[in-house]
């Protein structure tokens, strides 16, 4: 029997949290995993995972460094399979006090980053047999939140934008799917049926899952919650 080649998936946010984790299951699960973030020296760290191929560090709201950032590991990779738009920063503050350049960096980490980085990686993916492009949106990304309005906005305009080049980009047998997940569990640390969160490998599985679905099928939104809900 011949051996299947491996998959290539670049995953952004990769230094801590969800990304960290979800490049640590993608790797221990067949796939060449490339890795971005901000933070150099965890993503030094996490390139001794076996299966992580290559790490950059680049600040993916500026559209040229995002560029120059997936090129060069769509190159050590050889080639680029699926991304997995994960970077992201979850913001916290009273719409009355959130200043215009408060608003603006929001939409550039929660939104922008994710634009920048497929416009990178659409000529790869489009030259692969099974291509996929997940986008880590949140419950905040089609529910309202009080106190959190810049994110939610953000992550309403990762949605829309998603749902609108899913139809574009499946015509060239791209898939598009969205992953809403509720709360999750910051710190591995912690237990997640004390703090009411998800840990991060239940989503990551979810990932996986939509990522390895049969050629010819898309798992095109899927919406994950903790069991219980959040104390007031």
């Amino acid at each position: 029997m011949v051996d299947q080649p491996q998959k290539r998936v670049i995953v952004t946010g990769a230094s801590q949290g969800l990304g960290r984790v979800l490049a640590e299951i993608l790797a221990k699960s067949g796939w060449r995993v490339g890795a971005v973030a901000r933070n150099s020296a965890a993503l030094e760290n996490l390139a001794s995972t076996p299966g992580v191929v290559a790490v950059r560090a680049a600040d993916l709201t500026d559209a040229e460094a995002a560029r120059v950032a997936i090129e060069e590991l769509v190159e050590e990779l050889q080639g680029l399979d699926a991304l997995v738009n994960n970077a992201g920063k979850v913001h916290f503050q009273p719409f009355e006090e959130t200043r215009a350049e408060d608003f603006l960096r929001v939409l550039e980490q929660n939104f922008l980053s994710a634009v920048y980085s497929t416009q990178a990686a659409l000529p790869h993916l489009k030259s692969s047999k099974v291509a996929s492009l997940i986008q880590i949106s949140s419950i905040s990304g089609t529910h309202p939140l009080p106190g959190g309005s810049a994110y939610s906005a953000a992550k309403h305009a990762l949605v829309g934008w998603s749902r609108s080049i899913f139809g574009e980009l499946r015509e060239q047998g791209i898939r598009v799917s969205l992953l809403h997940p509720g709360s999750i569990t910051p710190n591995e640390q912690e237990v997640a049926s004390e703090n009411l969160s998800m840990p991060p490998e239940e989503v990551a599985r979810m990932v996986l899952h939509q990522l390895e679905a049969p050629p010819g099928t898309v798992v095109s939104e899927v919406e994950i919650r903790p069991l219980y809900p959040p104390r007031r």
